[in-house]
C-alpha cells in the first residue's frame, strides 16, 4: 500500500486547444487509409482521438452543433462513425464534456471544461482545409502527378 499522494494530480497547466496543437497529425493506418489523431488533455483517463479523415469533418461540424444548441441527456452507443459516435457519448457533467469518437474496448473520451469547449471546436474547424490536404497528400492515389499524356 502506497502512502503517497500526488500534489497536482488536477493540475490542468495546458488548456485543450494547446494540447490539441501539439499533438495532431496525419498518417496512413495500416490498410493505407488516411487518419488524423489528436488528443484534447492529458493523463490517465483520456486518450486520443483518433478516426479516418473522411469523417473529420462531419466530426468537428457535430461538435460545432453542440456548442451552438447545447448537450442532450442520455445518449447511448454502438459501432458507428466518429461523428455519430459523439452525437450519442456526448455528456455535459458538471462543467466537464466528455465524449467518444470510437467505442469498444480500450477506447478513451475525450474530457475538457466546458468553458474551452467553443474554443475546441474553434480551433479544430480551423484544420479542416489542412488536414484533408494532408489526408491527400499521404494517399496512395497522390503519388501519381495527375498528368496523362
Amino acid at each position: 500500500m502506497s502512502d503517497k499522494t500526488n500534489i497536482f494530480s488536477n493540475d490542468h497547466s495546458e488548456s485543450p486547444a494547446q494540447v490539441i496543437r501539439q499533438t495532431m497529425s496525419v498518417s496512413l493506418d495500416s490498410d493505407g487509409t488516411p487518419f488524423i489523431s489528436f488528443a484534447m488533455n492529458r493523463g490517465k483517463g483520456s486518450g486520443a482521438q483518433s478516426m479516418p479523415i473522411e469523417e473529420y469533418r462531419e466530426y468537428v461540424e457535430t461538435l460545432g452543433d453542440y456548442v451552438e444548441n447545447g448537450i442532450p441527456e442520455g445518449v447511448e452507443t454502438e459501432q458507428l462513425s466518429a461523428a455519430e459516435t459523439v452525437r450519442r457519448t456526448i455528456r455535459n457533467d458538471e462543467g466537464e464534456i466528455s465524449f467518444r469518437v470510437r467505442s469498444g474496448k480500450g477506447s478513451k473520451p475525450a474530457k475538457l471544461p466546458a468553458s474551452d469547449f467553443s474554443e475546441v471546436v474553434e480551433l479544430l474547424r480551423s484544420t479542416l482545409d489542412a488536414v484533408t490536404a494532408a489526408g491527400e497528400s499521404l494517399s496512395p492515389d497522390a503519388s501519381a502527378d495527375g498528368s496523362e499524356e
